[in-house]
């Protein structure tokens, strides 16, 4: 059953608006048990990486030890991945090292989210820290571009909290839940929207970064 969660909206939403940075031959980094994106994007190929080879993915292997030559690829897409990484600078370097020149990564992360993936759950980012990692590595960063505030963040946390404190993916009363929490959400969506507040902004789910190298 699919329960309706503000971040995943947005995320997707955001993805697809700086999609047009992604092209030619694409690393998806961390790319899980199924395709969420790659139909946002035009490419020629889309590789799927992922540290866990029964998620079937075209290339096995981790951010921080891509199994590629150098300037093996044109784009990199890694969403909501990096969170879960111990060496980050370690990852960093990897894309810079695969991406040809000129290339690009477009990166998602959280700032605010629920524990996941534990025990390998180990960062939340600011626009700052990502923007930093990025420039470190050697990338020149494009685009950075937060998604959702106060109102948005809160809303996913609670429903977020009632997935899993009642088990709706899996319970009869997920179904009874599933329209009003649509509603909430999509009316919490609403008033981020005309929350054009500094204090709104500094409550953000997280950040999507584009960098070229």
């Amino acid at each position: 059953m699919i329960i309706f969660q503000p971040e995943r909206i947005l995320l997707k939403k955001q993805i697809k608006k700086h999609s047009h940075h992604i092209i030619g031959d694409v690393l998806d980094v961390g790319c899980g048990s199924f395709d969420r994106y790659s139909e946002l994007f035009s490419f020629k190929k889309y590789l799927k990486m992922d540290i866990d080879e029964n998620n079937n993915p075209d290339v096995v292997g981790s951010a921080n030890n891509i199994p590629l030559p150098d300037n093996a690829v044109d784009s990199i897409v890694c969403t909501q991945v990096l969170g879960d990484i111990w060496d980050l600078k370690k990852a960093f370097s990897e894309f810079f090292r695969v991406l040809k020149p000129g290339g690009k990564v477009l990166a998602t992360e959280s700032l605010m989210a629920a524990m996941h993936d534990e025990p390998h759950d180990f960062w939340r980012f600011t626009n700052y820290s990502l923007e930093r990692f990025f420039q470190e590595a050697g990338f020149r960063v494009l685009e950075s571009e937060r998604r959702g505030g106060f109102f948005s963040s809160n809303a996913q946390n609670i429903i977020r909290y009632l997935i899993d404190r009642l088990d709706l993916y899996d319970s009869f009363l997920g179904k009874i839940l599933r329209y009003p929490l649509i509603f909430f959400g999509r009316m919490m969506m609403f008033i981020d929207n005309l929350d054009k507040s500094k204090a709104g902004g500094r409550q953000t789910m997280g950040w999507c970064i584009v960098a070229v190298k």
